[in-house]
């Protein structure tokens, strides 16, 4: 049973040209492409248009850069000044190690990545983290919001962080899709995914 918690916002940073290529990114600090920033650009537009949204919110970032300027696109949308923005390790994404810069698919067909997604929870990349990792650093940061936010962040901890607001099993959580150019709302343990482009049309 997850804990009852303020309503959050969570944003996936815009498309890189290392997500086009299917390239792993972890910690590696890429820029967002062009197609990026449109998205980023729709999600400020979408979001400043939700009922009761306001500046007075709790914003987190993640340190990465294609965070950093998603989040830019909501903060020029809803004129916050630079210091309404935090930026929170807690929320970078995993560490993917030795992995980091090779394709998706030789991870999976490598020996060493468990087949089954049970396992795959607790599975450590070597010099990278898990998704048990992962959501603990999630939950200690969740334990210290006090207001509504909006998080912008990354796709393996956005797993951590929905399925922990959801109570999902850790099936479910490393294998939710985690969509670009969408926010979702995080309340009432439910998790509801808003299409940018449909939202500001």
């Amino acid at each position: 049973m997850s804990k009852e918690r303020p309503p959050i916002y969570f944003v996936r940073h815009g498309e890189t040209d290392w997500n086009v290529q299917g390239l792993i990114q972890g910690w590696t600090d890429i820029s967002l492409n062009d197609k990026g920033h449109g998205q980023a650009r729709a999600v400020a537009t979408a979001m400043k248009n939700v009922p009761d949204f306001s500046p007075d919110f709790n914003f987190v970032v993640s340190p990465l850069l294609r965070a950093r300027q998603t989040m830019g696109y909501i903060a020029e949308a809803l004129a916050l000044e630079p210091q309404q923005i935090s930026i929170e390790p807690a929320v970078t994404e995993l560490g993917f190690g030795v992995w980091e810069g090779k394709p998706f698919w030789e991870l999976k067909a490598s020996p060493i990545y468990p087949p089954h997604p049970e396992d795959r929870y607790s599975w450590r990349p070597r010099d990278g983290e898990s998704y048990e990792d992962g959501h603990a650093r999630i939950n200690q940061w969740l334990d210290s919001l006090d207001r509504p936010t909006v998080v912008v962040a990354h796709g393996a901890i956005g797993r951590c962080l929905i399925a922990e607001i959801a109570g999902l099993p850790r099936r479910d959580l490393v294998e939710l899709a985690m969509k670009q150019g969408f926010y979702c709302k995080l309340a009432d343990g439910k998790a509801e995914w808003f299409d940018a482009k449909a939202d500001a049309s």
